[in-house]
């Protein structure tokens, strides 16, 4: 008859118990964590939903393929990426754009851009718009410098 050495049974045994443990997470962790997102989106929802609606609605038309969109309390900025061959009528296209956003938000100032400089300061923008500590007064402050280069390139 074979000995069973203790060696041989104890390596086996340490393995899976860290696998073991290593795989399990403690449950209050885990709930704490989908509140926090849940928290996470309302703030971003109520905050930036008529730049959500606006995006919704500028997608809707076939001649853009892509939009970002931020607002403040009193502003809208949008930019817009018309599909190749609507290049030739960008001012109509952004006059078409602003119609329609100013007939759905009568309440705040649209400004409209198809410029892809625009477009990619916005997107930064709307990334930086998810983080909760992006407070109203600092996206007021960076659409302000937007606005700003916006006029100098017009």
């Amino acid at each position: 008859m074979r000995k069973i050495q203790p060696k041989g049974i104890l390596i086996p045994l340490l393995v899976l118990l860290l696998l073991n443990s290593g795989c399990n997470k403690p449950k209050e962790e885990s709930k704490k964590k989908n509140e926090n997102s849940t928290t996470k989106i309302a703030y971003v929802q109520t905050q930036q939903s008529a730049s959500q609606k606006a995006k919704k609605e500028i997608l809707s038309m076939e001649e853009i393929t892509d939009v970002k969109a931020v607002n403040s309390d009193k502003e809208m900025f949008v930019a817009a990426k018309p599909k190749h061959l609507e290049r030739f009528q960008l001012k109509s296209l952004r006059k078409k754009i602003k119609k329609r956003l100013e007939k759905q938000f009568p309440d705040l100032k649209v400004y409209v851009s198809t410029d892809q400089k625009i477009l990619k300061k916005l997107e930064e923008l709307e990334n930086k718009v998810d983080e909760p500590k992006m407070s109203s007064k600092k996206i007021d402050k960076e659409l302000q410098k937007i606005k700003a280069k916006a006029t100098d390139e017009a």
